[in-house]
């Protein structure tokens, strides 16, 4: 019995609150907005849909990092050295190519984590809440002007330059090898051309003693003057001779560097 009264006093209560919220309405003016003829003022700060300036986009992947629900792909190509991207708006200068830049607005979560990180301040969230779809894949957008044909000349390019950049760096560690082998090529034949003057000294010394055994001996000043003027020939006949060894261990020494 209890119970049953208190139920019948809840249901007229609520009764009665809902038809004085009614009545105290009915005599209002009426606040309904006739959309979409009349639109409501957006706050200032609202959140909504996602808008790139892909002019002012360096590639640098801030926005992607930061999304919490990796509802953004991007995708870069670097430039190569005869490429001029320009600069931003902002003055920073253009290094990438962005072949991607999809934004799913169906994983949104309208958080504008992605707005704040960004440089150049390409990415922003605009007063747009009309883009409803029938399909979840109209609700990915691509912002990324690069056409297929640029995307693969971009590559293309990429690729040419890495290859020469390979075939440069393998010359110049052949070319430095190469000199390395020709100077220690020209020290090896300094060093035999040392040998030469040596044996070529000694030789002529052993001659010119031979030669004197087989002469009289002459006495006083004259066998003095003699002697000197012996000596001096046979030190010039040895210093000839080492030049040329090392002329010509010099010209070996180019033409295998040339070969």
């Amino acid at each position: 019995m209890v119970k049953a009264l208190s139920d019948t006093y809840l249901t007229f209560k609520t009764i009665f609150t809902g038809m004085g919220i009614t009545l105290r309405h009915l005599f209002k003016r009426s606040v309904t907005v006739q959309y979409p003829r009349q639109r409501d003022v957006l706050p200032e700060r609202v959140r909504l849909k996602l808008h790139v300036n892909i002019d002012d986009c360096i590639g640098c992947r801030l926005c992607e990092r930061a999304c919490p629900v990796e509802c953004i792909d991007i995708g870069t190509i670097k430039s190569t050295d005869d490429d001029d991207l320009g600069e931003t708006s902002t003055g920073h200068k253009k290094k990438l190519w962005v072949d991607q830049f999809d934004i799913d607005m169906a994983k949104c979560c309208y958080c504008e984590l992605c707005v704040h990180p960004c440089p150049t301040d390409c990415i922003t969230m605009v007063e747009d809440y009309e883009y409803s779809a029938y399909d979840r894949n109209d609700l990915i957008l691509s912002f990324s002007d690069m056409s297929p044909e640029q995307i693969e000349e971009a590559n293309r390019k990429l690729e040419k330059e890495a290859e020469e950049k390979r075939r440069k760096k393998e010359e110049a560690k052949l070319a430095k090898k190469k000199k390395a082998e020709a100077k220690a090529a020209a020290g090896d034949a300094a060093a035999a051309g040392d040998k030469p003057k040596d044996a070529a000294t000694g030789g002529v010394a052993a001659t010119d003693g031979k030669e004197a055994g087989s002469e009289k001996p002459e006495t006083g000043a004259g066998a003095e003057a003699s002697g000197d003027e012996d000596a001096e020939k046979a030190a010039r006949r040895a210093e000839r001779e080492a030049r040329r060894a090392a002329r010509r261990a010099e010209r070996e020494a180019k033409k295998k560097s040339e070969e």
